[in-house]
């Protein structure tokens, strides 16, 4: 698909992965225009597209026809730390399922081509691995509990009203902007800042992947003719977090302790990525050295 000139909605376009995605369709000569709620912090993620994108500065749940004609739609905006999620219920209820069901309803009322919305691999239990569509679910929390209500939104506006919608499950993102209240950002500021990184256990393992995969894949998702998910997009690899620790703590000579605490979330994860692979022509491309390496040197400068 050709995207110059497409009318593109990216809400949540001034956070991490909005801000990549809105990098990639400026890239490709879209129309964008961002909806989000606008501070100092997350404008710098877009600054350097001044007068090249339309900027929204409202909350999801206000979306309106007022806004806009467009022709995708890529639904982003959210509260995404589990954490948080758990500290304002009430928040995160309103942004990540109030503000979905918005985002839906406003695509059938102005003949939106498609919706994407990314969901989490925090749903899955811990059953087996790697982890594919048809594992079992286990909620912990109300971060997860809301992104399945997202996804149930999303089937209900599938089959009752036709609309074409994607939903992904991702593991776990990471690169360039990635807010600093998240595994890799922390390591790598702890290392920069006090020389000492501290990790609740060393037995954890999760499966990252690099954000502009990610990005690949949301448009690979738009592109296609599947309608529906869930959709699992991830690494396929299996990384312990004490050896990114490692990698990072000896590149800048810092210690580490292991607190033996336990983890927030399930111990492992790992993702079986052949259905995105199969139905996408989608693949990883970024090795995760290659992508620390390339996240180091933006919280260098930054």
């Amino acid at each position: 698909m050709d995207w110059k000139e497409k009318r593109v909605l990216v809400t949540g376009g001034t956070g991490f992965i909005g801000s990549h995605l809105v990098d990639r369709l400026i890239e490709l000569g879209s129309s964008v225009t961002v909806l989000d709620k606008i501070t100092e912090e997350n404008s710098n993620n877009v600054r350097h597209h001044k007068g090249k994108i339309s900027l929204i500065d409202s909350d999801i749940t206000e979306l309106g026809k007022e806004h806009g004609t467009f022709d995708y739609v890529f639904h982003l905006a959210a509260l995404t730390v589990p954490a948080l999620c758990d500290k304002k219920p009430k928040e995160a209820f309103e942004t990540n399922v109030t503000g979905t069901f918005n985002v839906l309803k406003f695509a059938v009322d102005n003949g939106i081509k498609k919706v994407v919305f990314p969901s989490t691999a925090l749903v899955y239990g811990k059953k087996y691995l790697p982890i594919d569509e048809n594992h079992p679910l286990e909620l912990r929390g109300v971060y997860s509990i809301t992104k399945k209500l997202g996804e149930d939104l999303c089937d209900t506006y599938i089959n009752d009203y036709g609309l074409k919608i994607v939903y992904i499950r991702l593991f776990n993102v990471y690169g360039p902007r990635q807010p600093r209240n998240f595994f890799l950002p922390t390591v790598i500021s702890q290392a920069l800042k006090d020389k000492h990184i501290e990790i609740w256990t060393d037995k954890t393992t999760r499966d990252f992947i690099f954000v502009s995969d990610v990005v690949n894949a949301f448009l690979k998702v738009c592109e296609s003719d599947f309608v529906g998910g869930p959709l699992n997009i991830g690494s396929g690899k299996e990384t312990k977090v004490i050896d990114i620790a490692r990698k990072v703590a000896e590149k800048y000579g810092a210690t580490i302790k292991v607190l033996d605490n336990a983890p927030p979330g399930i111990m492992r994860l790992q993702c079986n990525n052949d259905k995105a692979r199969k139905l996408l022509n989608w693949e990883p491309k970024v090795e995760f050295d290659k992508g620390l390496e390339l996240t180091i040197e933006w919280y260098k400068q930054n």
